[in-house]
């Protein structure tokens, strides 16, 4: 005999729990297939993440377990009769960390030391800062020109009278809002004697004595933009530690 739906009346087969027309539920049958697929797949999903899970943390922490055996003292002495792949792979990974972290440190410490002094003077133009120019003067020049200028000479309006000629000069060929940016091109450390020669200059320039233990001739090259235009120049600059700071002593934006 057919069996039909209560609900719509279409004919289902003869062992249907639910109506495959309108859903409706048939007696007091089981609940339907699709509920109990879903929270099955549902399961079996769960239950594959966790596995896949801890088989990654087993993974990872077999994989530490056997870098830590590897790195055994025993291992380690027993490298050239009975080298282990392991050890060997792990100890080749620590020397290359150690090899990029101490030409990172020795790039940060080492290159370019003179770098601060050039960014200091190019800032105090872009930022017209008088105070910033000042702090790129050596101490025996600041007081050369204090000592020698006169009783109503200023450090202050001296670094503000340079810093707006060389502001004006350069808002008159680019505009306002002035960006100096560079890239060192080629640096020549300076011998000893070029060294002592800078100090001689100094002593008769300033009547002052000073340490001059290290310098450079630096090739820079410089993009200056403004609002109405920009350009790139080659420049040369000569930079030197006198006392233990770095300094511009030959050279600028003019």
């Amino acid at each position: 005999m057919a069996k039909f739906c209560t609900s719509c009346g279409a004919q289902l087969d003869d062992n249907a729990t639910f109506c495959t027309s309108c859903g409706a539920q048939l007696g007091n049958g089981a609940p339907s297939a699709a509920p109990q697929a879903t929270q099955s797949s549902a399961n079996n999903a769960g239950a594959a993440f966790q596995n896949a899970a801890a088989q990654a943390g087993d993974a990872v922490k077999d994989g530490f377990n056997k870098a830590k055996e590897s790195l055994s003292m025993e291992n380690i002495k027993n490298l050239k009769t009975n080298p282990n792949k392991t050890t060997l792979v792990v100890l080749g990974g620590i020397v290359i960390v150690a090899i990029i972290v101490i030409i990172v440190l020795f790039n940060l410490i080492f290159a370019h030391p003179y770098k601060g002094a050039l960014d200091d003077y190019f800032k105090a133009i872009e930022k017209n800062d008088p105070e910033l120019l000042k702090k790129c003067m050596p101490e025996y020049q600041v007081e050369y020109l204090e000592d020698n200028r006169g009783k109503d000479f200023d450090i202050d309006d001296y670094c503000e009278d340079r810093l707006d000629n060389i502001v004006d000069m350069l808002e008159e060929e680019y505009g306002e809002d002035i960006d100096i940016s560079y890239d060192i091109k080629k640096e020549k450390k300076l011998s000893d004697k070029k060294l002592d020669d800078i100090k001689d200059d100094i002593k008769e320039d300033y009547d002052a004595k000073v340490k001059v233990t290290a310098g450079y001739e630096v090739k820079l090259k410089l993009k200056i933009k403004g609002d109405d235009d920009d350009d790139t120049e080659t420049s040369t600059f000569t930079v030197a530690k006198i006392d233990g700071d770095w300094y511009i002593v030959d050279g600028g934006v003019s």
